[in-house]
């Protein structure tokens, strides 16, 4: 055996022979810290950058997309407003429709349409039954138009017109709220072919003494007159133009005869 210096005092370590007794104290071990990236490479070390928040993209299609919807909203509530307006526009159109309907009366509008100035307020009345006349003879085709029958009542009438190319077709029309309306086909009739008159060959002003003088004539008790035919009377050889004006009241009726100046006839 080699020669070994003495122990410092307090040294443990194990000898090399142990003596029998003695337990062994292991040296306390310290665990192992792995060095820092910065502590390994020193001023070498790389730096790590500072965060940088990415910046959001635009998405346009997003923004297209809601104006698309704000404008289609906006274009909705437009609708909207203009189809309570036109509703209403009509609800008044008809309310006016049906007052022109309802009232036996000519309105302002029909005046307007006839050229009337003297406040006529039914059509037997002055200017009235002549402007009538000429409304549908301007409206028909024909030069002149010949009519078989009008039949005037007080705030409207009916003309049965000839065919200006076919003389056995027969049309009728209608007047009312001051326009002639569209022609409703009669049967063909070859024999009324040649008892036809035109607007010419009736006195109008002459028409219109007769129709005022209508109830006083015939005796009607609170008569008034409801409507005049003018045509030609067919129970004659000479096909004479005759006009009949009515007239009827609550205990009686009767209609004057008379001819194309409204000179009376007969009343029946």
């Amino acid at each position: 055996m080699s020669y070994q210096p003495p122990f410092p005092p307090g040294d443990n370590r194990p000898r090399s022979t142990p003596i029998p007794g003695d337990s062994f104290i292991a040296p306390p071990m310290q665990e192992s810290v792995p060095p820092t990236v910065s502590a390994f490479l020193g001023s070498n070390a790389p730096t790590q950058p500072a965060f940088v928040a990415p910046r959001r993209r635009r998405h346009w299609g997003s923004a297209i997309i809601s104006l698309i919807i704000i404008a289609g909203i906006v274009a909705g509530i437009a609708a909207a407003v203009t189809g309570v307006m036109k509703a209403k526009d009509s609800v008044t159109n008809a309310l006016n429709q049906g007052n022109e309907l309802s009232d036996p009366n000519l309105s302002n509008n029909d005046r307007e349409s006839l050229g009337l100035t003297g406040n006529e307020q039914t059509i037997f009345q002055g200017g009235a039954p002549g402007a009538v006349a000429a409304a549908f003879d301007t409206a028909i085709a024909g030069e002149p138009t010949m009519f078989l029958e009008m039949l005037l009542y007080p705030d409207y009438a009916f003309a049965t017109a000839q065919n200006s190319t076919l003389p056995d077709h027969f049309d009728r029309f209608g007047w009312r709220s001051g326009t002639v309306g569209s022609p409703s086909p009669e049967q063909n009739d070859a024999e009324s072919a040649t008892a036809v008159f035109s607007i010419d060959q009736v006195n109008w002003a002459g028409l219109t003494a007769l129709v005022a003088d209508a109830v006083n004539l015939t005796k009607v008790e609170q008569g008034a007159v409801t409507h005049v035919s003018v045509g030609r009377n067919t129970f004659s050889a000479e096909l004479a133009i005759v006009v009949r004006v009515y007239v009827s009241g609550p205990r009686s009726s009767a209609f004057i005869e008379a001819d194309a100046n409204g000179t009376v006839i007969n009343i029946f």
